[in-house]
């Protein structure tokens, strides 16, 4: 009988890997196929520049705002400005257009200032690692022909660090980031002042933010007029009496151009009748030149609240709605949303809520669908391929409503695109709810939101901090870094076994290893672990290295781990030339429940929630204004089936 049992688990992992086998050769010969066909394709980036609202010249830096209804994105944004190769060898810095700052240096607003790194040694450990010379390969040149963006003006650079690569990721300096605290402001005589920042930039949307509820769109100013207006009158959130019955203002809401594909990412037609519209919508965006706030991006408050719409407090209930709920009758759900928190250690729904506190870090595993309807995009082999990625929520304290609510970052391993979307960290209202290149309104969404205090809070053993969000965090970076230029060949690139979900899983898996590692070798933490056999903080760590375990077997199904996984300064997938076809088909076999970006969300979140963790799920269907001629798509799980 054991034989009988060992026997089909072993026929049973061959019987996958032969499926995966195909599967990936399928996968092979489409994206040879797709990058064939499309020859010479303009980028969605070169559209974008056609329309004039999308230049940062046509919008004044120091246009005054009333600061009863806008607030700054954040304390210090401002726009990056990459220096020209002859002058970037007099100082190792990028330029930095600011467009807000702190309540000390307002006299700076509207300047050009240096940015550079931090000098402290962690700091400085993070740019060596990550900086490298720059010279395309023919597969750059190649990719260039299908429409994607590549840092062209960072080619033949040496010594490109993680600021060059942020600001040079787009042929224009167009790249509009906040900047973390602490920020050192120096000044020296007849030279700018400089901004030196110990963090990476955050990509953000706008200069400056609202909360609104929109009332309805404005007449067009003739009966004849080609399109309807883009103006819309909004009611701006009254922070004394917690309604919209603030300010009304006329503001713009621009249609955006559709992209390549003859699809646009935004709509505002019928935005003021979205479901979703009646808790407001955060605006961001700048005046122009008329004073008019003009929208960049949209974020739904109802989203980012601690008030789900549902909570389940089963863990059978909770895994059935991650396996088979999650995504269940999708098409059906365009333009809705729906919130579910699930903790299977709370009795009830208050006492699950309030578990969540201001401060409270939390991993987010992202992941979207396809597009559907009147203009499909592409479903080779039947699969919606989707995307994958982590991020960090915290939650913060609103500061026009005064409640508490979610401020979600990406941490974007994304490879070179058409969009002129950038490997790095970004805002939720940047890489969803920008109008121009966001997904929030033309795919389905997931983002489930994980808090697990072994893998969430730090540690301190008599004095040795550990903090694996920390850890994890820097091995996104790292990543992102080096995705933006390819390692330095200027080309990141997907195929059947290299991609966002293997490497952003590779940033998770390398990060257990190294705290397990620290702790291992470290005597002091073993003989506090000693000691301290029944401390909450022990405990928590054997569940750290417990969920190590079942995480590194989702890794690896076939008990291999892939050779590049172990050394990550070594090796990423992405940004590696491309491998030759039977070397693709193998490893994608060998790590194939990472290679779709449904099936890694789905059971990475089962596993985390299986190991104790709450997850709060947020579930959007192509949010915003309506589009008749899409619908929204599950992404595939497994060989083309979808809970759809």
């Amino acid at each position: 009988m054991i034989k009988s049992k060992r026997f089909k688990r072993v026929f049973l992992r061959v019987l996958v890997s032969l499926t995966f086998l195909l599967l990936g050769s399928g996968f092979f010969i489409y994206y040879t196929l797709k990058n064939s066909a499309n020859k010479n394709n303009i980028s969605n980036y070169e559209i974008y520049l056609k329309n004039q609202l999308n230049q940062p010249n046509s919008y004044p830096v120091n246009y005054p705002i009333s600061s009863s209804v806008y607030q700054p994105v954040s304390v210090w944004t401002g726009r990056l400005i990459l220096l020209p190769k002859e002058q970037r060898q007099l100082r190792k810095s990028v330029l930095f257009e600011v467009y807000n700052a702190d309540s000390v240096h307002q006299n700076l607003v509207g300047k050009i200032v240096n940015l550079e790194w931090s000098r402290d040694a962690e700091v400085q450990r993070f740019v060596q690692a990550v900086t490298q010379d720059v010279k395309f390969i023919q597969a750059t040149e190649d990719s260039k022909k299908t429409g994607n963006l590549h840092p062209d003006r960072l080619n033949n650079w040496q010594n490109v660090d993680p600021l060059e690569s942020l600001a040079g990721a787009r042929p224009q300096d167009d790249v509009v980031v906040e900047l973390k605290n602490p920020v050192v402001v120096t000044n020296h005589q007849k030279e700018r002042p400089s901004l030196k920042i110990a963090q990476e930039p955050v990509q953000v949307t706008g200069r400056i933010y609202a909360l609104v509820t929109i009332i309805k769109r404005e007449k067009a100013d003739s009966v004849s007029a080609a399109s309807p207006s883009d103006r819309f009158v909004v009611r701006h959130f009254n922070k004394k009496t917690k309604q919209f019955d603030g300010l009304l203002e006329t503001i713009r809401i621009p249609q955006v151009p559709s992209d390549r594909n003859g699809i646009s990412r935004s709509t505002n037609r019928g935005i003021e009748k979205s479901p979703l519209n009646s808790a407001g919508w955060y605006i961001y965006g700048t005046k122009d030149t008329e004073g008019i706030f003009v929208t960049q991006a949209i974020e739904p408050r109802a989203l980012m609240r601690l008030q789900p719409d549902e909570v389940r407090v089963n863990r059978k209930s909770a895994n059935s709605y991650l396996k088979k709920e999650l995504w269940k009758g999708t098409e059906g759900q365009k333009g809705t949303a729906k919130i579910v928190l699930l903790d299977p250690k709370s009795q009830q729904f208050n006492e699950a809520v309030s578990k969540w506190r201001e401060g409270d870090r939390a991993i987010v595993l992202h992941t979207y669908g396809g597009i559907g309807g009147k203009k499909p995009e592409p479903e080779p082999l039947g699969v919606v391929t989707g995307h994958f990625a982590y991020g960090i929520a915290t939650v913060v304290r609103d500061r026009f409503t005064d409640e508490l609510r979610f401020d979600i970052e990406y941490r974007q391993v994304y490879a070179h695109n058409p969009d002129g979307i950038i490997a790095g960290t970004m805002k939720w209202s940047t890489y969803m709810g920008d109008l121009q290149r966001g997904w929030l309104g033309n795919r389905p969404v997931s983002d489930a939101i994980v808090k697990l205090d072994a893998v969430t809070q730090d540690y301190d053993f008599d004095g040795i901090q550990l903090s694996p969000m920390k850890e994890f965090m820097r091995q996104l970076d790292i990543m992102m870094a080096r995705y933006r230029i390819g390692d330095g060949t200027g080309s990141s690139v997907v195929t059947p076994s290299t991609s966002c979900v293997q490497d952003a899983n590779q940033a998770l898996f390398v990060t257990i290893k190294q705290v397990e590692k620290q702790v291992a070798s470290n005597p002091r933490i073993q003989e506090w672990l000693r000691r301290h056999p029944t401390d909450a903080q022990t405990l928590r760590f054997q569940q750290l290295v417990k969920l190590g375990r079942s995480l590194e077997k989702q890794l690896a199904p076939l008990g291999i781990i892939r050779s590049d996984w172990q050394e990550n300064a070594e090796n990423l997938a992405g940004t590696r030339t491309a491998d030759g076809t039977l070397t693709t088909v193998l490893k994608a076999a060998t790590t194939w429940r990472t290679m779709l970006p449904r099936r890694a969300h789905d059971e990475i979140a089962t596993i985390l929630l299986n190991n104790g963790a709450a997850l709060w799920v947020i579930r959007t269907n192509q949010v915003g204004g309506f589009n008749p001629d899409i619908v929204p798509r599950a992404p595939t799980a497994l060989l083309g089936h979808r809970t759809n």
